[in-house]
């Protein structure tokens, strides 16, 4: 895989969009009853849209967590459910260069259905980050969160999530560390240092989700998500059970909580409505979760049809 110049290399991961607080069907302008169903919610089945809130309250807590080598700490905020019982664990994955501020609304709302969620910052601010440290430092958080006894863990049930160079190092760190079994990366982008689409990927045996956009594969000198190194490598390279979600003329900067990225305008932005990609995203994250890490076979009606894929608004491809 071809290395991406500096400035390739900081519009890859800054991404963004509008901050909007908009309902399910304010941002689609469609009905979000369940796929065939009457709207019913009983808040632990099928019959709830997961793009919505779930049950649990949350409290957060920040954290400074020891990477893989002496010296390295990364920051991070822990979202802990109201839930009880011994609960699954997501580690969320920034992009480049944005703070993890910018996925709160992500890992706020997996803590709502049950999750624990770790949400971190890269150890280090490098320009040139070596993408095989930054992967495994995820397993060090992942220890990290297990020793917490507060936080009731269950190690059986182990995800991961991020966007931009944060999908990849959460696909990489799942290739290392066999305790993960379900992964979501949100617009992924697979530049080199080192490859790993499919380079890295022959080890995976987590359940891979991959959502992504049809705005930035190419157009300009520098797009921020080359085709040849976007979601749809990701999909082609991991094991079944798999999923890939199209989000129809969004944009790779759709995925950020709020555009405060001064080099995120330098992405063509998309045609889709602004808080499309993180609707659409929300679910996902729930849905396959939920799904392959508690067996809720309840979830696959909101993975297989989606109230956007009547609209057309998403195409999506599952082995």
């Amino acid at each position: 895989m071809r290395s991406l110049p500096l400035l390739s290399l900081v519009l890859v991961a800054c991404g963004g969009g509008p901050n909007n607080s908009s309902t399910l069907a304010d941002a689609l302008a469609i009905d979000s009853s369940p796929p065939g169903g009457d709207g019913a919610t009983d808040g632990s089945t099928g019959a709830r849209d997961p793009a919505l809130d779930g049950d649990a309250s949350v409290t957060t807590a920040p954290a400074s967590i020891p990477g893989a080598t002496m010296g390295r700490t990364l920051q991070a905020t822990v979202f802990t459910p109201s839930s009880t019982g011994a609960r699954p664990l997501v580690v969320i994955s920034p992009g480049f260069q944005m703070a993890r501020a910018q996925y709160t609304s992500y890992a706020r709302h997996l803590a709502t259905w049950g999750f624990v969620v770790v949400l971190t910052d890269y150890a280090g601010g490098s320009l040139f980050p070596n993408h095989t440290t930054l992967a495994t430092d995820v397993p060090e958080v992942i220890d990290w969160a297990l020793a917490q006894s507060t936080l009731a863990i269950d190690p059986q049930k182990v995800a991961l999530a991020g966007h931009s160079l944060g999908g990849k190092i959460s696909v990489y760190a799942a290739a290392l560390d066999p305790r993960v079994k379900a992964v979501v990366a949100w617009d992924p982008v697979d530049s080199s240092n080192p490859s790993v689409a499919p380079e890295q990927m022959a080890s995976l045996t987590a359940a891979i989700a991959v959502v992504g956009e049809t705005t930035n594969g190419s157009g300009g000198g520098m797009p921020c998500a080359p085709t040849a190194d976007n979601f749809t490598a990701f999909y082609a390279a991991s094991p079944s059970p798999a999923l890939s979600v199209t989000v129809v003329d969004a944009d790779h900067m759709d995925w950020v909580d709020d555009p405060s990225c001064g080099l995120c305008g330098f992405c063509s932005p998309g045609a889709a409505p602004a808080d499309r990609a993180r609707v659409v995203t929300r679910r996902v994250d729930v849905a396959w979760l939920r799904r392959y890490l508690l067996g809720d076979l309840t979830m696959d009606v909101w993975l297989d049809a989606p109230p956007e894929l009547a609209a057309s608004a998403v195409s999506i491809a599952r082995r």
